[in-house]
């Protein structure tokens, strides 16, 4: 069996969301119970070799993404509801065949629509992540990114038949493949340090807006500076305002999008220009501005309550959100103006 860095996927070592597979029927039944998928077979094709597969699974909401990495695999599936993207994170050799297509694959990503079709799949390694998702849940999050005028044409074509998004020969796709890695490596620190992950941090809005972007890569363009003068002035009060009184809530980048009615270019403009950074830049500023204001309030505040009303489910992350903005703990600010803890 080839050399696999099981270092280099996420979720194989969280307690209680990792599992060890000795035998290619056990590894079946994995995923047989954390994707919509029927297995029917599902064999080790190197007999004379042991079996050994790692496998973590972690859902946000309705995704599901299912770690793996191990031995090579000879199988038959059945999918059901759900879409998936296969995300290879090792030079393997892939094959699946869907219908009558017929996809061979070391790095790029594979898209399966949810089509309900037999799928046989074939790999001399097993290393990569799948995600499962509905993909009516895609749409309004291309609408937010778009802005008005969204025509979903685009993406509706593309999520109705199976295709390798070839990072090879488009850079935008190598980006964007890149940047979903680097969010499955962050909720896997974040689950190791917290035990659970954070909503504030809209993870969940993260992951689609970066399939949405691997599917239809013309989504990520970079900024235009005259997207936001071809739209009515920019709306700050009400904005503001609503983010200021919703800052103990998870607040994502499509949710700002979606209630300013603009595009993303042309809302990252906008805050750049005003406020001088991204609107999620801004908005974590205002979460420990608003802290910062609390902890200087006598009496009544303690830590936890404090990251509670900012939207932190722990003191932890507040604290060290905290000390990044402001350059010392949250609890010796406090001492240091006499407040105590």
């Amino acid at each position: 069996m080839p050399l696999v860095d099981t270092a280099a996927l996420p979720f194989l070592k969280l307690p209680g969301a990792s599992l060890a597979s000795t035998n290619a029927v056990d590894f079946g039944s994995v995923v047989g119970t954390f994707l919509p998928m029927k297995v029917h077979t599902w064999d080790h094709p190197v007999q004379d070799k042991p079996f050994l597969n790692h496998s973590g699974c972690v859902r946000l909401g309705d995704l599901t993404l299912l770690s793996t990495c191990g031995s090579a695999i000879e199988g038959e599936v059945e999918q059901r509801a759900d879409a998936q993207l296969v995300l290879p994170y090792q030079a393997s050799i892939n094959t699946y065949e869907i219908g009558r297509h017929h996809f061979r694959f070391r790095r790029s990503a594979l898209f399966i629509p949810a089509a309900g079709t037999r799928i046989r799949i074939h790999t001399n390694i097993t290393s990569g992540v799948v995600f499962s998702f509905s993909s009516d849940t895609l749409l309004p999050v291309a609408h937010a990114i778009a802005g008005p005028g969204f025509d979903g044409l685009a993406l509706r074509s593309a999520l109705e038949q199976p295709s390798v998004l070839d990072r090879r020969s488009d850079p935008r796709r190598d980006r964007c493949q890149r940047l979903l890695m680097e969010a499955l490596a962050f909720a896997e620190q974040s689950m190791a340090i917290a035990g659970e992950l954070n909503p504030i941090l809209r993870l969940d809005d993260l992951i689609r807006r970066l399939l949405v972007m691997l599917l239809v890569p013309d989504l990520l363009e970079p900024l235009e500076p005259a997207a936001v003068g071809e739209q009515a002035p920019f709306v700050h009060a009400s904005l503001v305002e609503w983010v200021l009184a919703h800052l103990d809530e998870p607040i994502s980048l499509s949710d700002l999008e979606q209630r300013s009615h603009y595009s993303r270019r042309s809302l990252q403009h906008a805050f750049k220009e005003r406020f001088g950074c991204g609107p999620m830049q801004w908005l974590r500023r205002q979460r420990l501005a608003k802290a910062r204001s609390l902890l200087m309030q006598p009496g009544s505040h303690i830590l936890s309550e404090v990251a509670l009303s900012c939207g932190y489910l722990t003191v932890a992350s507040f604290s060290r959100d905290y000390t990044a903005r402001y350059g010392e703990p949250p609890s010796v600010f406090r001492r240091r103006i006499g407040m105590g803890t």
